[in-house]
């Protein structure tokens, strides 16, 4: 070969070098961008996810609100007395709100918009139905709402109703299935895009290799260069394959995460994925309190972690900089909250937690490595997984938040009567299947009325809550106790017969009786009647045995108030 053909097959093999470095850096380069893009994408569905869950809140919030206007009309219409309309008046005042927020759907959604307005036609003809019945029934009596109430107007409107939201609750149960397997099938995907490109990094970095050997071949004196290359590219598909351990190792977390509902359960989640992502290190991930005046122990990993006691965040000095903060030496800046203070040879890292502008708490991890360049890897990999834990986290609360509001009562903190439904059936089942006993308790304040009326609806919401505090010291933490609406509430107590029933019913109306209620400087004080059923004797689902137990109040508001009466067993 003469000099010139080797000079030309040098220069042509140094251009195939090029190329391959470049497409080797353009591979590399989608992996960095690979894992934004999927998280953008996942965080799109959620948000998609939220929405829908909104939407069906929305409607079971519409109808529990007419379905309780709807009864407060029955009973005056029943009774002609005032009292009890409250449900009615209670509902007309939530229902604006419920509306508005539909209607602020309904723009951001066009698709939804008709079939929304639609809804809120059928429940402005449905109130005013109710109105319409009330006032007639107000001004010439019993007799004559009886046309009124027999035309079926007001069932077909909740007929029409109910079914719209039945549909419309089924589509959105679909249209969720549907978002969680689509950000299954992105997390999939993710991962094995990420392994794919893996794969072809090596391949060019393969190539790329041998393209490095054949020109040493032509040049000997490029041997060190070719040493050098190899050492980089072992790097490289190092450092790709941890990447793509720590992509797939995060998307795990994320799936996760993303199945639960409580904050209480992440501490397992994060602890045994802390530990996968930065192995040899300890560390404590520590969340804000609810007041922002302290954080809080959430989850742990490592071996060193002895304790992780609360503090404030002035003790922090990533939380006062805003930024990351590192100590290597004894001689940086040391935040107070530090475990294993004694140790000066640890090198320390806090992180904070930033989701959607604002700071939810820290990722404090200590062990890491000593030398530079390994630690800002170390780094870079607890920014994103802090990034991603902030994320998840918001998600959780989101999701925690939403499903305490859709089953509380939100003045008294009991549960709602939508949850009462689900869980006594549920209990019932239980009940039969395991053939224990179970005892359903309403309980009404006595002359509830009197008090809005001589003291105003604040200290009426006043007595609720101090009552229902008081039933709360007096359950077991298996029972239930819930508003059914009013003033009117709902105990089940699981795996009690009659006679404890009794016994346990009567501390509690003691305790009510007792209560002294500090409102605007007046004393205020309340007793309350009960009537009790017990599952088998009384009845053998959820509608009888609230009926006998409500007939049994009747009973007890007849014999003088303040006392509690056993349902009555049924006729042979």
């Amino acid at each position: 070969m003469t000099k010139s053909s080797a000079r030309l097959n040098m220069t042509k093999i140094e251009t195939q070098v090029r190329w391959a470095a470049i497409l080797v850096f353009l591979v590399m380069l989608f992996v960095a961008v690979l894992p934004y893009a999927t998280n953008r994408s996942t965080h799109r569905t959620m948000l998609a996810l939220r929405a829908s869950i909104q939407q069906a809140d929305l409607y079971e919030s519409l109808l529990d609100r007419l379905r309780d206007a709807e009864t407060g009309q029955r009973g005056y219409v029943i009774t002609g007395r005032e009292s009890f309309l409250e449900p009615y008046y209670l509902a007309s005042n939530q229902l604006p709100e419920i509306q508005k927020e539909l209607r602020n759907l309904g723009e951001r959604s066009p698709d939804d918009k008709a079939n929304i307005d639609w809804i809120l036609r059928l429940t402005e003809l449905k109130m005013a139905e109710l109105e319409e019945t009330i006032e007639i029934r107000r001004d010439k009596g019993f007799a004559a709402t009886e046309t009124l109430v027999n035309s079926a107007r007001g069932k077909q409107y909740m007929d029409e109703l109910r079914g719209l939201i039945d549909a419309h609750t089924q589509a959105a149960m679909r249209s969720q299935a549907d978002l969680r397997d689509a950000m299954d099938y992105k997390l999939e995907k993710g991962f094995w895009l990420g392994m794919a490109v893996t794969v072809a990094n090596i391949a060019v970095l393969a190539v790329l290799l041998l393209l490095m050997v054949r020109a040493l071949r032509e040049r000997g004196r490029t041997a060190d260069l070719l040493r050098q290359t190899t050492d980089e590219l072992s790097f490289s598909i190092d450092k790709t394959s941890l990447h793509n351990q720590q992509m797939t190792l995060t998307a795990e977390m994320l799936q996760a995460l993303g199945s639960i509902t409580s904050l209480a359960e992440t501490s397992e989640v994060i602890s045994t994925y802390c530990a996968k992502l930065l192995p040899g290190t300890s560390g404590v991930l520590f969340l804000y309190r609810n007041s922002r005046d302290m954080l809080e122990h959430q989850a742990s990993w490592g071996s060193r972690v002895i304790a992780a006691d609360p503090f404030e965040p002035k003790e922090c000095w990533a939380l006062q900089r805003g930024t990351f903060h590192v100590a290597r030496n004894p001689g940086d800046l040391s935040c107070g909250h530090y475990l294993n203070e004694a140790d000066n040879d640890v090198v320390r890292l806090c992180m904070p937690l930033v989701s959607q502008g604002q700071v939810i708490g820290i990722l404090y991890v200590e062990d890491l490595a000593k030398d530079e360049q390994h630690l800002d890897a170390q780094r870079l990999v607890i920014e994103r997984f802090a990034e991603q834990i902030a994320l998840a986290l918001v998600n959780v609360q989101l999701r925690d938040t939403l499903h305490r509001q859709s089953v509380t009562d939100p003045l008294t903190g009991l549960f709602n009567r939508r949850y009462m439904d689900e869980t006594l059936k549920r209990e019932l089942y239980r009940a039969h299947r395991k053939q224990l006993p179970l005892t359903v308790v309403v309980l009404d304040l006595d002359h509830f009325k009197h008090i809005n009326d001589a003291h105003g609806h604040d200290a009426g919401d006043a007595v609720l809550c101090a009552v229902a505090k008081k039933i709360r010291q007096n359950i077991r933490e298996g029972d239930l106790a819930c508003r059914f609406g009013g003033e009117e509430m709902v105990l089940v107590l699981a795996e009690c017969d009659l006679p404890s029933a009794l016994a346990r019913t009567e501390s509690i109306r003691g305790g009510i009786a007792a209560l002294r209620i500090d409102h605007g400087g007046h004393e205020l004080s309340v007793t309350a009647s009960f009537g009790i059923a017990t599952y088998p004797e009384h009845g053998a689902d959820a509608v009888t045995l609230l009926h006998a137990a409500d007939q049994a109040l009747y009973e007890a508001k007849r014999g003088g108030r303040n006392r509690a009466a056993a349902a009555h067993l049924p006729a042979s």
